[in-house]
């Protein structure tokens, strides 16, 4: 998720917006797939989630074996961004590449901090790939960009989005390594043809990413 952190709200008020941007996503695409379906007035338009036969069982597996590909090239291309950086500039990355994550050490073990993780784990990736998957790279090929173009442009725009969270110094190494993501979760879109696939990869990237987290010390 890609809000900046540089004037932090308050944590509950933090969670209060990203729960309310989330469930109003959430809420206009099961709007518009419920009315896709009973509507005839244009038969072209197809729901995204029924583009494919593919079934929801199998589209969950697929993104979760997806996930376990994906997620060693997108530590190596983290890496070698932070490699490139530290010896251009002497800087290193920093370990938290998300501001979210300092958020949720700072809160402990309470109710907003559980909040905050369900965000981050399934309301957050659920509306995300509605708003990028679903709707702008489907929207990209619409009006007439090629699938591995709408793909790309998607794949960069969903990183630069996320610049905003990523903390100083930290750009070189988490802007390309979720480029990366973005690409495996387009192409996830476009094989099975469900967002299944891509939010149970989300999901599972932004869950290993705040577990590896918590075990680092304090």
């Amino acid at each position: 998720m890609g809000v900046s952190t540089e004037n932090p709200l308050p944590p509950s008020a933090l969670l209060t917006a990203l729960v309310a941007g989330s469930l109003t996503t959430i809420t206009a695409f099961v709007a518009l797939e419920y009315f896709s379906h009973t509507s005839t007035l244009n038969t072209n338009l197809k729901p995204v989630a029924i583009l494919n036969t593919m079934g929801v069982a199998t589209s969950i597996a697929t993104g979760v074996i997806a996930f376990l590909i994906v997620w060693p090239l997108i530590q190596m291309t983290s890496a070698l961004g932070g490699v490139i950086q530290f010896q251009f500039t002497d800087m290193r990355a920093p370990i938290v590449g998300h501001q979210f994550l300092e958020t949720i050490r700072e809160q402990g073990n309470n109710p907003v901090t559980w909040g905050l993780v369900f965000t981050i784990v399934v309301l957050g990736p659920l509306a995300e790939e509605i708003i990028w998957r679903g709707a702008i790279q489907q929207g990209l090929k619409q009006i007439g960009v090629p699938r591995v173009g709408a793909l790309l442009i998607t794949a960069v725009m969903f990183a630069l989005f996320h610049w905003g969270a990523v903390p100083k110094y930290g750009h070189a190494a988490a802007i390309p390594a979720l480029a990366v993501f973005g690409v495996a979760l387009g192409f996830l879109m476009e094989r099975t043809g469900r967002l299944w696939s891509s939010f149970v990869a989300h999901a599972l990237f932004n869950c290993a990413n705040i577990f590896l987290f918590s075990m680092l010390p304090q």
